[in-house]
């Protein structure tokens, strides 16, 4: 039988640099904690499912029949950052170093799309000018590291994509659905003083220290599903936004899932409610399903490639 939608309860993870005020989010997540929350892990192997168990657990039952294609490796880690404070300045190993180090499978590609952002909100990605191992190493230890990074101001509906390798940072005031790897290795560069461990010289041997090149101004359009924008492709993930307008119908190819994400409220998924900040499974053998919606709803469909899907249509406007 082909296998239902596995509707995925988050992992809400405490961050230093994490939200306090998260409760239009998540009934009761903060009620009045000091405790910040920064992440919501929407698809890791650990989460509950609703109808007991894990996502872990409902993969393992049939690996072929969740994962399709991509049934070696976990699926793709799917997250809500919520930011109060600049994350660390950071960089995540490449295939190359990580498996030459054994620190990973692979290295961690990764994408931001931009849910909510304060009017100054920013984002660092790259270098402006190429920098030597000795200057990064200086500007590190004088405080001046992030004079170096290209500085992004970002708004709702931006989209980012940041390349095994690449030096980066987020900044304060944004909401971002995370896509990446699920592979969790970072090193810090630069913490602004807060009490947690570096590690420089691991990051120095992955980095790349040429200049960036400049981001694209917008996520790009494409054909035949109307209303679907590529936000971001990686070597071993996709990422596509979709309007959902008259509504929209995912069936599954065999191989390769898909995973729906709310962008906006009042997203339905055969016909109930799909909120904002949580996400379903679809299996690569699993059944057809509809998605509705009110007014201008959105979903983000993430999966391994090669893309775009071809398992998203449209339904007919009816009106």
């Amino acid at each position: 039988m082909d296998a239902d939608p596995v509707r995925v309860i988050p992992r809400l993870i405490e961050r230093i640099w994490g939200r306090t005020d998260l409760d239009a989010w998540y009934d009761g997540a903060t009620g009045g904690s000091a405790t910040p929350l920064g992440e919501a892990w929407l698809t890791d192997m650990d989460c509950d499912v609703e109808g007991g168990g894990t996502l872990r657990d409902r993969i393992d039952a049939d690996r072929a029949g969740m994962l399709g294609d991509a049934a070696r490796s976990p699926p793709i880690l799917a997250k809500l950052l919520f930011t109060a404070a600049p994350l660390s300045i950071q960089v995540h190993p490449t295939d190359a170093a990580a498996r030459s180090s054994g620190v990973a499978a692979s290295g961690k590609d990764e994408a931001w799309l931009v849910l909510e952002a304060a009017p100054d909100a920013v984002v660092w990605v790259g270098f402006t000018a190429q920098v030597t191992p000795a200057r990064l190493r200086a500007a590190v230890a004088d405080g001046s590291l992030p004079t170096l990074l290209r500085r992004r101001p970002v708004r709702v509906g931006d989209a980012v994509q940041v390349a095994a390798g690449t030096v980066h940072a987020i900044g304060a005031g944004l909401v971002l659905l995370e896509v990446q790897d699920p592979v969790h290795v970072t090193y810090r560069l630069y913490d602004y003083g807060r009490p947690r461990p570096l590690q420089v010289e691991e990051a120095l041997a992955v980095a790349d220290l040429e200049a960036a090149s400049e981001p694209e101004s917008a996520a790009t359009p494409v054909d035949p599903c109307p209303g679907r924008h590529i936000l971001a492709r990686a070597p071993r993930f996709m990422a596509e936004r979709h309007a959902i307008g008259p509504g929209l119908v995912l069936r599954p190819d065999g191989a390769r899932y898909h995973i729906l994400v709310p962008l906006t409220p009042g997203v339905l998924l055969d016909q109930r409610e799909l909120r904002r900040g949580v996400a379903a499974f679809v299996p690569a053998c699993g059944r057809a399903v509809t998605l509705g919606g009110t007014g201008q709803a959105s979903v983000a469909v993430l999966h391994a490639g090669p893309g775009p899907t071809a398992c998203m249509s449209m339904l007919p406007d009816e009106g």
